[in-house]
């Protein structure tokens, strides 16, 4: 299905706010980063959504979280996060107003009606849509990276009530519910179809600070001297993985500011 296109009718409402485009980052654990960084390529995996092999990003904001399993205790758990260069997303196979496997989880049912589909909320192949949307909804970059549902447009303000894919989408990331799905529901995803090289692609790492700062890891000084900023964030062992992906998230954000994507 091509979806609905009354979704992509309102976004393209918005004219284009002539931004550049934001990179794409790509957020795992430091054993398949390690593996990403052996072999110089964001591989593949089976996609149950999509019943096909893909590959994940998020535009403009490290919006993946790593699944909830306790404290971290060792560098091998912590979250690392690839930042690439923003042409990738013209390559894209799909790019999406959400997270397409929370979608699939039924998280959004709270909302989201039953007859909608995911294809409702493609962006297509459109490389300007993302930034029209973060214009309309956030009206900065900014307030996109932070997730900042208070400056969100309301949905009484931004949608007629027979909009009915824009408002139920308004609604979604403006809800405040103790049981409300995380900020991956106000990040746009961006789906590849074939493996990603690293090579010429990436801008930079983020890593725990154990691994870098003092003593450095042979495969980031690679990286580094192939012109790959490498970015620490401090690690304290025994913090929740939400404390982690805080201190990443700031990182993240230094490097965009420090970039200009910001």
């Amino acid at each position: 299905m091509s979806g609905r296109p009354e979704f992509k009718a309102w976004i393209d409402e918005f004219p284009d706010p002539g931004w550049k485009l934001m990179p794409l980052t790509h957020v795992t654990s430091a054993v398949p980063a390690r593996d990403i960084i052996r072999e110089e390529t964001i591989g593949l995996a089976e996609c149950k959504v999509f019943n096909q092999p893909l590959a994940y990003f998020f535009y403009g904001r490290p919006a993946y979280r790593l699944p909830d399993e306790g404290t971290v205790k060792l560098e091998a758990a912590c979250p690392f996060c690839f930042i690439l260069k923003p042409d990738l997303i013209k390559s894209a196979k799909s790019i999406y107003a959400f997270d397409t496997g929370a979608f699939q989880r039924r998280m959004y049912k709270h909302v989201l009606v039953e007859e909608m589909n995911v294809e409702d909320f493609s962006l297509e192949g459109d490389v300007h849509r993302p930034n029209k949307m973060i214009a309309k909804v956030f009206s900065t970059r900014s307030a996109y990276f932070d997730g900042d549902i208070e400056s969100a447009l309301k949905p009484e303000e931004g949608a007629e009530p027979w909009d009915f894919l824009a408002k139920s989408y308004l609604e979604l990331i403006t809800s405040r519910g103790r049981n409300e799905p995380d900020d991956r529901i106000c990040s746009i995803e961006v789906i590849a179809d074939e493996p990603i090289s690293l090579a010429g692609n990436l801008l930079a790492v983020i890593v725990p600070h154990t691994i870098w700062d003092k003593k450095r890891a042979p495969w980031l000084e690679k990286l580094s001297a192939n012109n790959v900023e490498i970015r620490p964030y401090t690690f304290i062992p025994g913090r929740h993985p939400e404390y982690y992906h805080a201190l990443l998230e700031i990182a993240v954000r230094e490097f965009f500011q420090d970039t200009e994507f910001l």
